[in-house]
């Protein structure tokens, strides 16, 4: 990629990553009845690891759009977007699910984003900022085993946490619509591969 295509991507998802954060602001002070479910914050101390979540977006922005061949600013851009969208995704549901018809879809937003992002941007951040800092390269060869492993690890974690029926953790009495509800024991599954991950990351 040019170093201005790359700059005006890295610098345009940044944006979109400060666009959500505006707007989960705009959803955690619209007023609601209860304050129930995946809020963003409800102390000033939430609020401020909320906005510390920023800085990967911005950190990331400077780097690719200077580094672009280095896959760290990458990362920190991605990491950045999976935290905005799980936030956004998160207060859109809480509000739409406490206002009935308020906002449309909010149990689908919800699972699009909240319910199962976590997985990448915990598994990046987790394995691939440290394998690959600071120059973008792993320490030898020997360590590509654990690069693809992790890779897959991440991958399969996610899909399977996208596609465990029942309930969706952090809204009361909605289950997952993407759920596949003959196949229960994704669940099982899900629970298996996750311990791989830590695992990854020590």
């Amino acid at each position: 990629m040019r170093p201005r295509a790359a700059a005006w991507l890295a610098w345009s998802l940044a944006g979109l990553c400060l666009a959500m954060a505006l707007a989960t602001t705009v959803l955690s002070l619209l007023p609601r009845p209860t304050r129930e479910g995946a809020s963003a914050w409800s102390t000033v101390g939430e609020a401020m690891i909320f906005v510390t979540f920023l800085a990967f977006p911005t950190v990331g922005a400077l780097t690719a759009s200077r580094r672009p061949h280095n896959p760290i600013g990458w990362i920190c851009l991605a990491v950045g977007l999976f935290w905005m969208l799980i936030i956004v995704g998160g207060e859109y549901g809480a509000y739409g699910l406490a206002v009935p018809g308020s906002v449309p879809f909010p149990v689908t937003i919800f699972a699009l984003t909240y319910a199962w992002l976590w997985v990448p941007a915990v598994g990046l951040l987790g394995t691939y900022m440290f394998l690959l800092f600071p120059d973008g390269r792993l320490p030898s060869r020997s360590w590509r085993p654990l690069a693809w492993l992790a890779g897959a690890v991440i991958a399969s974690e996610s899909v399977v946490a996208f596609l465990t029926p029942g309930p969706l953790d952090g809204i009361e009495g909605a289950r997952n619509p993407f759920g596949l509800e003959g196949y229960p024991w994704l669940d099982v599954l899900g629970w298996t591969v996750l311990p791989l991950l830590p695992i990854c990351m020590l």
